[in-house]
């Protein structure tokens, strides 16, 4: 099956196609871009912390701002491949290194800007999955970098959905239908050629039933990378909150994900998504069995039973096994951030990038 463009004007008043999986900038469009990406040329780029491939929560509002950095600038830079390339490295340094911390500080830390967090926390949840599945040095790398620009021709538009609780508008549905095609299109621009990269950022919102965009392909037809991308994707919006609605719990999100193994994901990588997250990830809140409440801190011996510090005046902050009664929901106020952070001996910047 080709991949061939939609047949539609808004379309290819935006992109034209050179061959099967190569899509392009309509000059007019190259160039509106060109425009806004000069315009960001001397903004200053965020400071790197001095443990950012070691402690996430300092490294985690960097690395937001960082991709919004290069985002900016795509196609006015000659090293665009090289720098996202950078950061997806120091991305998967740190989910290797500190992978419980990492899940909660993507859980626990604020964001000002929905749409670049979420592209951080799918490419740290393809670094660990990638890493599980045993895939080679190079396609994980790919798939870290298809993960951080897989949106990046709808930044503006999924910033605003974040906040949209009502329905699409024809237009809003045209543009995110596009997307795929488009931010193949801006990286083909910025001179990436890396095709495991492409395809994975083509065909992500593919689905295995045939209902995925744009080319409504096959199960058959859906690259292992573009699945397990589209996977990590769906399991990031699930466990992260949009302004017009809270995050769906951590253990709702996981029996979700299971109960559509081997039919709408791959049975394999549901297993290692499951086993990464955990019914109860760190970073989550709980009520215990005894009626406590408390913060999971890492996954124990069984998936059942986590290892958590209760709140309260008398608790322990050594962590220990815990039976869980239920997940639970609660609201981290800035000023309880850095002593959460140390549950994970991380700290928390004071001036986030």
């Amino acid at each position: 099956m080709l991949h061939y463009l939609p047949d539609s004007l808004y379309v290819r008043n935006r992109l034209s196609q050179s061959s099967d999986l190569e899509f392009w900038l309509t000059p007019a469009e190259k160039q509106a871009l060109q425009e806004i990406a000069r315009s960001h040329y001397h903004d200053p780029a965020p400071a790197c912390p001095a443990r950012h491939e070691e402690d996430p929560f300092l490294a985690l509002p960097w690395a937001y701002a960082r991709l919004q950095w290069l985002t900016e600038r795509l196609l006015d830079h000659d090293d665009s491949e090289q720098q996202l390339r950078a950061l997806a490295g120091s991305l998967r340094r740190l989910a290797d290194h500190a992978p419980a911390a990492t899940l909660a500080a993507g859980l626990l830390l604020p964001y000002p800007h929905y749409a670049h967090a979420h592209s951080v926390h799918v490419a740290l949840l393809v670094a660990r999955l990638a890493q599980r599945l045993e895939l080679t040095e190079a396609e994980g790398e790919s798939l870290v970098c298809a993960a951080l620009t897989m949106n990046i021709a709808m930044v503006s538009l999924q910033q605003q959905l974040s906040h949209q609780a009502e329905a699409l508008s024809t237009l809003q549905t045209k543009q995110l239908r596009l997307h795929p095609l488009a931010s193949s299109a801006m990286l083909r621009e910025a001179g990436i050629a890396d095709e495991i990269w492409h395809l994975a950022i083509l065909e992500h919102h593919e689905q295995w039933n045939g209902k995925g965009y744009p080319f409504g392909l096959p199960r058959n037809k859906i690259s292992p990378g573009a699945h397990l991308l589209h996977v990590a994707d769906v399991a990031m919006a699930r466990l992260h909150p949009r302004h017009y609605r809270r995050p769906q719990l951590p253990k709702s999100a996981m029996v979700q994900l299971f109960k559509q193994r081997d039919t709408l994901a791959d049975a394999r990588l549901t297993d290692c998504l499951i086993k990464e997250i955990g019914l109860y990830p760190p970073g989550s809140f709980v009520k215990l069995e005894q009626g406590d409440t408390a913060i999971v801190v890492q996954h124990g011996d069984d998936i059942t039973t986590p290892l958590t510090v209760r709140f309260g005046r008398d608790a322990n902050m050594v962590p220990t096994a815990s039976r869980i009664a239920s997940p639970a929901q609660m609201t981290v106020e800035a000023r309880h951030l850095p002593a959460l952070a140390r549950l994970w001996q991380c700290q928390v910047d004071s001036q986030p990038a």
